[in-house]
């Protein structure tokens, strides 16, 4: 063997190491964890987040740990949040992963990953460009008030609002700014608000993601309307 090609190889498995062996022993910080149903997870990312944010995250399922490059925000409030639930309808519960990677006045951005118990990921479709396809609007400016007429999957809700009570009124229902996940009873559902300025909403789109050929995807559209 060329000796100008081992170093290479060496490289190379260097790189493919930390995905398959555990993770050394160094200090972290637990994010997450699970103790119960004869479930033992723990999510952990290295201790000192850099600009707000933690990233390399290592997940330890039942004694067995992997590392991924997720990143999510370094605030107590906006910790990950650990979910196991039968999801995909097969034999057994996936571990739902939901990371907060953004926020700020009228946002949040969220990430999720669906580990099952081998570490296959399992893919999850765009609720917000679901959402998108089922939303339209028509905005008026009266006297002293503004107007929304919203059509969401067919159904139309009107809105009207002091034209003072917001600094400024977007030119048509928006959504998309702020994104949540939750799981309730086996079903993953997106939660997306829909607004008409930077703090006033109409309600909530909930995308509720069905099994399909070994991926989550976006399925039934319900919309609940703020009180």
């Amino acid at each position: 063997m060329s000796l100008l090609i081992i170093p290479k190889l060496i490289c190379a498995a260097i790189i493919a190491l930390p995905g398959y062996l555990p993770v050394p022993n160094q200090e972290r910080t637990v994010l997450a964890e699970i103790r119960e149903n004869q479930q033992d997870i723990t999510l952990s990312a290295a201790t000192k987040p850099v600009q707000g944010m933690y990233s390399g995250f290592a997940v330890t399922w039942n004694n067995r740990t992997k590392l991924f490059p997720w990143e999510s925000i370094s605030e107590p409030a906006f910790y990950p949040e650990l979910v196991t639930a039968n999801i995909d309808g097969k034999a057994q519960d996936e571990l739902i992963i939901i990371l907060t990677t953004g926020k700020g006045t009228g946002v949040r951005a969220s990430a999720i990953h669906v580990l099952q118990e081998d570490w296959t990921e399992i893919p999850v479709g765009d609720a917000i460009a679901k959402a998108r396809n089922v939303l339209s609007s028509e905005y008026k400016e009266r006297e002293a008030t503004v107007e929304y007429t919203v059509n969401i999957a067919g159904k139309e809700y009107v809105y009207s609002y002091p034209y003072e009570d917001a600094e400024m009124w977007f030119e048509e229902a928006s959504m998309g700014h702020i994104l949540r996940y939750r799981v309730q009873e086996n079903k993953l559902i997106a939660e997306i608000p829909v607004q008409v300025s930077p703090g006033t909403y109409t309600g909530t789109i909930e995308v509720e993601y069905r099994a399909y050929r070994g991926k989550l995807i976006p399925s039934e559209v319900s919309y609940i309307e703020d009180p």
